[in-house]
């Protein structure tokens, strides 16, 4: 079994570009899914779940539920930092919460947002249990409340 981190969560920083933005560099709401898919990736792989393994295996985490607050406007050029949080875990679905805060601007609240997965096993798309252990792990987030 692989070294994990003690928590189960993550940082990521993601910079605004203009293809993130609208006519007045306000990001659009859609590009926060994109931010939220970088910061999962990051957190699965500090999990000892890396693509490459997703890739060798065929088991996949697959988004069945997306929820987003959205706070406060991120801007052409802002740096977006992440905090990824894996916050419950059953046999073959977990949760992983997200927050989205600006960068240099006193940590301001920009978007929370909370994602339910299932690990698939592909080409089947069959449910499957999830590879690793973390409910072993993280023993306080099995069945924790939604």
């Amino acid at each position: 079994m692989p070294n994990l981190a003690e928590l189960p969560e993550s940082e990521s920083k993601i910079k605004v570009f203009f293809f993130d933005t609208d006519s007045c560099g306000v990001v659009h709401n859609i590009a926060y899914l994109r931010f939220v898919e970088v910061a999962r990736s990051e957190l699965a792989e500090k999990l000892g779940w890396p693509l490459k393994e997703m890739e060798r295996t065929g088991l996949v985490p697959v988004v069945v539920k997306t929820e987003i607050d959205y706070k406060a406007p991120a801007r052409l050029g802002d740096e977006v930092q992440i905090i990824s949080r894996l916050s419950r875990v059953e046999r073959v679905r977990f949760q992983i919460e997200f927050e989205l805060r600006k960068e240099n601007s006193a940590g301001q609240l920009l978007a929370l947002c909370r994602q339910t997965l299932a690990c698939v096993k592909l080409p089947e798309g069959k449910p499957a249990p999830i590879p690793l252990n973390w409910a072993q792990i993280y023993p306080w987030l099995v069945g924790r409340k939604k």
